[in-house]
């Protein structure tokens, strides 16, 4: 009997590249650009470290996550005032799929953010209010050689890439339980139907 079965909907817990549920862990997996939204205004990427700008035409080195706060107390000196921030180009952008963008100027990164936008309306963006818990474990199965294999997900990075470079000739397994973070609460997911379901709800609201 093998670990898993090779027809997709057999088993609810096996899937293939075309799944829905592969589409949602790689969404999930995808690069979280929301933190310096109020920087570079698209959630879909971020910038990468270290760069400088003008806040309010105050000059700054952003050279990790904890200087974002220097931008914001920046902001925070007037709630009247119009709050903006100039680049200092070429600066390099950390795309959703963790490859990297050299900006060059505002125009760029005005099509970049359309992208962002078009992919947000089309549910091929990043899916960021709901985190897993790794390390999670996936079986393989390859249907050429009838070989299974079981692999460790420690990241969502790790994540994106399995399921963005699964080939057509494999199917997997997620190992359930896992548990989930949604709003600092923790979730046990049995089944991909419930992670469906965690998904859609999280998103929804």
């Amino acid at each position: 009997m093998k670990e898993v079965d090779v027809t997709e909907g057999e088993n609810p817990n096996t899937n293939n590249s075309n799944s829905e549920i592969t589409n949602k862990y790689k969404r999930i997996g995808m690069y979280d650009g929301t933190l310096d939204d109020f920087i570079d205004s698209i959630s879909c990427s971020s910038v990468k470290f270290p760069y400088s700008l003008l806040a309010n035409n105050i000059p700054l080195t952003i050279s990790n996550i904890s200087d974002y706060q220097l931008v914001k107390d920046i902001f925070n000196l007037s709630a009247i005032d119009l709050d903006t921030i100039v680049f200092d180009f070429p600066i390099t952008i950390i795309n959703q799929d963790y490859s990297e963008t050299i900006v060059a100027n505002n125009t760029e990164i005005s099509n970049l953010s359309a992208i962002c936008d078009s992919a947000i309306i089309n549910n091929l963006s990043a899916i960021t209010c709901v985190d897993i818990q790794y390390p999670i474990s996936i079986s393989l199965f390859n249907l050429d050689n009838d070989q299974t294999t079981f692999i460790s997900i420690e990241s969502d990075q790790d994540l994106f890439i399995f399921m963005n470079n699964l080939p057509q000739n494999e199917v997997y397994s997620v190992q359930y339980p896992i548990n989930v973070s949604i709003s600092s609460a923790t979730s046990i997911v049995n089944n991909d139907s419930d992670l469906k379901s965690i998904i859609d709800n999280c998103i929804n609201n």
